[in-house]
């Protein structure tokens, strides 16, 4: 029977990182963690962390999970090495290289957690995301990608809602995500609309959800409705008046057109007043 181990938060993990190691944190992600990361508890998950440097990190994933995961660090720092241990396994590479990555995927096989705390560079997130989270991770897993605010400096290649930024590219994952209801022929469904749950935008941090996501169907319940048309049917004009409604083009301009809206709204309220 399997263990149940009770885990504390993330910060609290953070706190306990001792003086052979360090590790910095902004102090907004610890509760993004905790709500992401908590489900996994006791499913001896597998992380893999882009960005070891001073191996603090890895202390708090064994921390937290209570030395129940198996934790995979990628780093461009051939001295990171030295924080490989039983259940923690180090790999030097470039993010940005998909080669790489590439052997990264063949070695781990499926993640549960990605954390890419790495360059920080938007390019390398983006190439980062591309490869690792369509190849690497579990459908019901999570990736979370961390200082996005480079996004938005300059010296990293950011700016604001600059092409080619990390925020720039989910907020077009959002419109993949979305793609079932598309009316534009040049939103059409893909492997990003077919793997992404939920996409979640924090301060610094955008966090993703993956699933195996089929096009969601309207459903109904109940039996009794409202007549939405009587109070066109009120109007001796309701023959001319109830093609017009329907149709896609009329919908449209009323919906989009606040004279056209209160026009509407007054014709209703003075035929069913």
């Amino acid at each position: 029977m399997t263990e149940i181990v009770e885990l504390g938060s993330t910060e609290q993990s953070f706190n306990k990182t001792p003086d052979h190691r360090s590790v910095q944190k902004h102090s907004n992600y610890f509760e993004i963690y905790d709500q992401y990361l908590r489900k996994f508890k006791n499913t001896r998950p597998v992380i893999v962390e882009i960005g070891v440097q001073h191996g603090g990190s890895l202390l708090i994933w064994n921390d937290f999970f209570g030395g129940n995961a198996d934790i995979v660090g990628l780093d461009i720092l051939e001295g990171c090495r030295k924080f490989a241990s039983d259940n923690v396994r180090i790999f030097i590479g470039d993010q940005s290289d998909e080669k790489f990555l590439d052997e990264v995927v063949a070695a781990v096989g499926q993640a549960d957690i990605i954390i890419d705390d790495g360059s920080h560079i938007p390019r390398h997130q983006i190439k980062t995301f591309e490869v690792l989270f369509y190849k690497l991770l579990k459908a019901g897993g999570v990736y979370i990608c961390e200082d996005c605010h480079t996004s938005y400096w300059p010296r990293y290649g950011g700016g604001l809602r600059k092409s080619g930024t990390f925020i720039e590219f989910a907020k077009r994952l959002c419109d993949q995500q979305n793609a079932w209801n598309s009316e534009s022929r040049s939103l059409v469904v893909d492997q990003a609309t077919r793997s992404i749950r939920s996409v979640s935008f924090y301060t610094s941090v955008v966090v993703f959800e993956k699933a195996i996501m089929t096009e969601p169907r309207l459903v109904e319940a109940g039996g009794t409705k409202i007549d939405l048309e009587s109070g066109f049917r009120a109007n001796g004009l309701a023959r001319f008046i109830l093609p017009l409604k329907r149709s896609a083009l009329i919908q449209r301009m009323v919906r989009t057109n606040p004279f056209l809206w209160r026009l509407m709204r007054r014709f209703l309220g003075a035929r069913q007043g």
